[in-house]
């Protein structure tokens, strides 16, 4: 068989027993390098304004592998809107012969917890290190199919077939919390508050369902710049699936050298009620140098499909405009 036919086969056999994947789950799967991605009241949460770039390419050794790129931005403002936090991100998703492409816009308000000057850029570090946060969201996607996937062998598909190759643009919207208490932090996210369905994708397409996403960590200080940093997410949905990773990062910031590095080691495991069982490992590393930082990313799947690639590489490029020591979060 050929490897364009193998390709289709795969295709409809995704999307026959999923739909399209979300956005949420495109873009919120790296949210370890930028929590803004899975929770919008981060933007903000510190006075600093961040850049970053990551890209991703999975089931290394098969042609036509998903890839995904995503570009976000977040900052605090100034000029009397201290409390006010901004953010916005893109991102492009291939697979095979489906694209996704979308994006956010968000803003954030910002809540001290305690005393102190509440006015000013310069507000005292204790105003940050123990705030809380709500934002609210725009999101906007868009999907498409390649003219390739379009064919006699296709022409009978629900999905190929209901409005052709493009299948137009979707609207949502999230909202998000973000609790600091020194160092100790927990987030709350409801995506997908607008109930929207996918009709050219089919009649019998689900509506997105609500899907809310809890994370939490503790950063243990060890002296000379160290942090040790347990943590957890647990995402679920109305369509009762469920996700829990649980990740251990250590970093260092060496202050006199501008310089700083993380490791970190994430398990991923389905809870859904009859498909429980592991689903990946994730290695990772970043370094920064002064304002610029990288970081990489190997996923090594545990279930059976994983048998047939070699694993998932992700890259992060990012750029602050200040010192620190958070970036990755």
């Amino acid at each position: 068989m050929k490897i364009k036919h193998i390709l289709v086969a795969l295709t409809m056999v995704l999307l026959s027993q999923t739909g399209l994947k979300a956005q949420e789950e495109i873009v919120y799967d790296q949210y370890y390098y930028n929590y803004y991605l899975v929770n919008p009241a981060v933007a903000g949460a510190e006075r600093c304004t961040h850049f970053m770039w990551t890209g991703k390419l999975q089931w290394i050794g098969m042609e036509d592998a998903p890839r995904t790129t995503t570009l976000s931005f977040r900052t605090r403002l100034r000029g009397g809107m201290e409390r006010l936090g901004i953010g916005a991100y893109a991102y492009v998703d291939k697979n095979g012969y489906s694209k996704r492409q979308g994006g956010q816009v968000s803003i954030g308000y910002h809540i001290p917890l305690s005393g102190g000057s509440t006015r000013g850029y310069m507000m005292k570090q204790r105003d940050i290190t123990r705030q809380l946060s709500f934002a609210i969201a725009g999101v906007v996607q868009h999907y498409s199919f390649s003219e390739e996937l379009f064919g006699e062998s296709t022409a009978a598909d629900i999905v190929t077939a209901n409005g052709g190759r493009d299948k137009g643009y979707y609207f949502n919207a999230t909202f998000g919390t973000y609790l600091l208490l020194d160092n100790f932090f927990a987030g709350l996210t409801i995506a997908n508050l607008i109930p929207t369905k996918l009709t050219e994708l089919g009649k019998d397409e689900p509506v997105r369902p609500i899907t809310p996403y809890i994370f939490m960590g503790y950063d243990f200080q060890l002296g000379d710049g160290m942090v040790f940093e347990p943590g957890a997410m647990f995402k679920f949905n109305t369509e009762d699936q469920r996700q829990f990773d649980f990740h251990l990062k250590f970093q260092q910031n060496l202050t006199d050298r501008d310089y700083g590095y993380w490791v970190e080691l994430l398990y991923r495991h389905v809870l859904d009620k009859d498909n429980a069982q592991p689903l990946c490992l994730k290695p990772m590393g970043g370094v920064r140098i002064k304002k610029f930082n990288i970081g990489y990313t190997y996923t090594l799947g545990l279930t059976n499909i994983n048998r047939h690639n070699k694993g998932d590489h992700e890259l992060m490029l990012g750029y602050s405009f200040c010192k620190t020591q958070h970036f990755c979060r």
